[in-house]
């Protein structure tokens, strides 16, 4: 079972930049990464244009997510920003978190927090992220 995330610095201190270069809209991203143990290692940084129409939510481009897959085989998290909340999954995050296999990591307010889905609407379960 997964048991925390590691982020390298240099895509921790972007996830910042770049959610308030989407401001007043949530910010989106896929993570590459790999397992090593109990432990996921975010390897890569994909942002993506949010395709969804409200403000206060966030669709990442499914063309993206396929070319990432399809070039890496390392599509590994979800990365979204809170631009007027907190760094926890809100209500529409967990009905949203449908592949378990995916962590989730939210960043708000120069907070970033890391979340494992329970999958169908259930919830996260936070993850300790340990930067590298």
């Amino acid at each position: 079972m997964l048991a925390r995330v590691v982020l390298p610095r240099e895509i921790a201190a972007a996830l910042p930049r770049l959610a308030a270069a989407a401001l007043p809209r949530e910010a989106c991203a896929l993570m590459t990464g790999r397992r090593s143990g109990d432990a996921l290692v975010i390897t890569g940084l994909a942002p993506s244009s949010n395709l969804a129409a409200a403000g206060d939510a966030f669709e990442i481009d499914t063309a993206l997510h396929l070319r990432l897959q399809r070039r890496t085989r390392a599509v590994a998290a979800i990365w979204h920003s809170h631009p007027s909340g907190a760094a926890i999954p809100s209500a529409r995050d967990a009905a949203g978190a449908w592949d378990q296999g995916l962590a989730w990591i939210i960043t708000a307010r120069g907070e970033t927090t890391a979340w494992l889905p329970l999958g169908e609407g259930r919830g996260f379960a936070p993850l300790p992220l340990v930067p590298a």
